[in-house]
């Protein structure tokens, strides 16, 4: 399957999966700030934007086997591996299922560890982090908007998908470090759900950064001072990380 690949930088790998209710250019703040430190590669997967279209729309399931299959195709070798907010499920179950191909993980807002789950409360909860993260919005709305035309049965699905997922049984077979980074003000992906994924994960820990659901775009600084401290760190879970400005490190 065709997919739209943005790259940027030099170093070693970072992939970065777009949501797959945006898009990559989306990203375009924290690519640009991450690209000083990795080579950064960040993915449309199949079934959203300039990627390509989809006959039905793909599970969780299907879009990790061709993630996995894209990091063999490009022999990456083992990649910093970041998903946020639904390609954040598709993150963790690359890590759980094809650990080979993953260093390190960090997963952001990722769905799938949401206490009530339904459509219309999710729903409700990201117009609030919409209000609050005005400025994102006014600037990438049309990114949404390209979506749901171009891929509507995927989009929808995807909405549908990012409400209902429960992904807490596959945690506990993650072995690669793993960060969770989580907004403080999250309403979409409450900062309950990092709790409930890390106390399911035996290498997790988790970083607390001051914004909402898409803080790793609007405060892109603080959330790659995150990265590359989880990254460059050696494996030490009870030495406390250097903190960012306004974010909190939980230490195990």
């Amino acid at each position: 399957m065709r997919a739209q690949v943005l790259e940027a930088g030099e170093g070693p790998v970072l992939l970065l999966l777009s949501s797959m209710l945006v898009r990559a250019r989306t990203y375009l703040p924290l690519i640009r700030r991450l690209s000083k430190h990795f080579r950064v590669l960040t993915v449309e997967l199949p079934g959203c934007g300039r990627s390509a279209r989809v006959r039905r729309p793909w599970t969780l399931s299907a879009h990790a086997r061709w993630t996995a299959r894209l990091v063999e195709q490009l022999r990456l070798g083992r990649v910093l591996l970041v998903g946020h907010s639904n390609s954040g499920g598709v993150a963790l179950l690359v890590a759980a299922r094809y650990g080979g191909y993953v260093d390190r993980l960090v997963l952001t807002d990722t769905i799938g560890a949401r206490r009530e789950r339904s459509i219309p409360r999710v729903v409700g909860a990201r117009t609030v982090d919409a209000f609050l993260e005005w400025g994102l919005n006014l600037r990438a709305w049309w990114h949404i908007v390209y979506n749901a035309l171009r891929h509507p049965r995927s989009f929808f699905h995807q909405v549908k998908v990012g409400s209902l997922a429960v992904l807490l049984r596959h945690a506990p077979k993650l072995q690669s470090p793993t960060l969770l980074a989580w907004g403080r003000r999250d309403h979409t992906m409450p900062l309950s759900c990092a709790d409930r994924l890390r106390e399911r994960m035996p290498r997790a820990q988790v970083y607390v950064g001051a914004g909402s659901h898409d803080w790793l775009i609007t405060d892109s600084r603080e959330f790659t001072r995150a990265v590359l401290a989880f990254a460059t760190r050696e494996e030490a879970v009870d030495v406390p990380l250097p903190s960012p400005q306004t974010g909190t490190w939980r230490l195990t």
